[in-house]
């Protein structure tokens, strides 16, 4: 494969981070009208009738959010390889951060699925709507877990890169361990209906999820400044 033509599907493999993070916001936030989400206490009733009211655009928004699920594929590939050419061979990083990527599309993905689930038959039982709806979001928000493994990796290599001009610089390395543990307070939302670790909550959702954008733009711009870097020592 050219230089050139390579630099270009890796440019577009970057670029696919940001496409993802649009995706969602765009397919669950605005489309679906998850964001501001309904309170982790609202009955049965309450939730049916969501559902009921907003059928077609909650069926619209997870299709969406379905399709940027996929987009996050090319992006975890672009930071594989960057991550093998600093173990020197497709080690464990490298291994870490593609199936983190893996992780990160069913933790977008199956959400999804569960609140089609929902809306698929808004007639059925409201306790099996209500069921299906705190699925959804238990994992979307409680399953971030998964997604640890890529900034765990970047971190690692970023730590152990000593090329002249590494992909991820030692600061980055350091704001993606804080990235980790920024998160991580998100999994009090299992044990919590109200208050800041709730799902609606400061910690259950607010914060997490501006720190998970902001992730993907910072890891963007570092594999964007790579990619650009290769062009013209090229």
């Amino acid at each position: 494969m050219q230089t050139s033509t390579r630099s270009k599907i890796q440019m577009f493999g970057a670029w696919c981070g940001i496409f993802y993070v649009v995706g969602l916001i765009l397919g669950w936030a605005v489309i679906a009208g998850f964001i501001p989400p309904h309170h982790p206490y609202a009955g049965p009733g309450e939730i049916a009738l969501i559902y009921k009211e907003h059928l077609l655009r909650i069926r619209i928004g997870m299709v969406i959010t379905m399709f940027g699920a996929m987009i996050i594929i090319p992006f975890s590939a672009v930071i594989g390889e960057f991550v093998t050419r600093i173990e020197g061979r497709a080690g464990v990083l490298t291994y870490t951060a593609l199936l983190g990527g893996a992780g990160t599309m069913v933790l977008t993905f199956y959400p999804a699925i569960w609140w089609l689930v929902a809306a698929y038959r808004p007639e059925r039982a409201i306790d099996l709507v209500y069921l299906y709806n705190d699925t959804a979001w238990l994992q979307l928000l409680g399953g971030v877990t998964l997604f640890f493994a890529l900034p765990g990796s970047i971190a690692v290599a970023a730590f152990t890169d000593t090329s002249a001009n590494p992909t991820f610089p030692r600061w980055a390395g350091f704001l993606n361990i804080w990235v980790i543990l920024i998160i991580v307070p998100d999994q009090l939302i299992f044990f919590f209906h109200s208050g800041p670790f709730s799902w609606n909550g400061l910690f259950g959702l607010w914060l997490p999820f501006a720190i998970f954008g902001a992730w993907f733009l910072v890891t963007f711009l570092h594999l964007r400044q790579a990619i650009l870097r290769e062009r013209l020592v090229a």
